[in-house]
């Protein structure tokens, strides 16, 4: 018989934002088995969950740089609204850490995360040459939009196309 395979912290900050993003309360999950065992305390987990958010903005800067849009800055406030309605419950529990860090090592990691996200942002939009002060201002100004946006268009789950016949004809059928 095959052994269900062992704990890892990888695998129990899967299962945190798994949680996180099924209750989309702006709340961290301290009732998942094995936090305490991989995760020393909040500030790590808070950690963990800020280079999620943060792979997960890049991931979707490259995506949406990589067909090389006329407008970069377009490209980007598209970008962030991309990775925040993917990981809605995470940007909701970031945002919460921001208005209410529960520790002085939590705000300055979230403090530290969002000037590396905004700095990435302004040069990925082309607005920026280097990770500097002036380019967490740039990139602070795409963020602001992209939420500003957000409130004003809110997103609505997109239904996938069907590819079959049998998928087409169903679709036509219910919609």
């Amino acid at each position: 018989m095959k052994e269900p395979p062992k704990p890892s912290r990888a695998g129990v900050l899967h299962t945190v934002i798994e949680e996180i993003l099924i209750r989309k309360d702006g709340q961290i999950p301290t009732d998942i088995e094995g936090i305490d065992a991989f995760f020393e305390g909040i500030e790590d987990l808070a950690n963990a969950l800020l280079l999620r958010w943060h792979t997960r903005l890049v991931a979707s800067l490259e995506r949406r740089l990589a067909d090389e849009p006329e407008d970069r800055a377009e490209a980007v406030i598209e970008a962030w609204r991309h990775a925040s309605r993917i990981y809605c419950g995470v940007r909701k529990v970031i945002d919460d850490l921001t208005d209410h860090p529960p520790t002085k090592e939590v705000a300055s990691a979230v403090r530290a995360t969002a000037h590396n996200d905004w700095a990435a942002m302004a040069l990925a939009a082309g607005l920026a040459s280097a990770f500097d002060e002036p380019a967490v201002h740039v990139g602070h100004r795409l963020e602001l939009e992209a939420r500003r946006r957000n409130l004003a268009e809110p997103s609505t789950p997109r239904t996938p196309r069907p590819r079959t016949l049998l998928g087409k004809v169903k679709a036509t059928l219910i919609g």
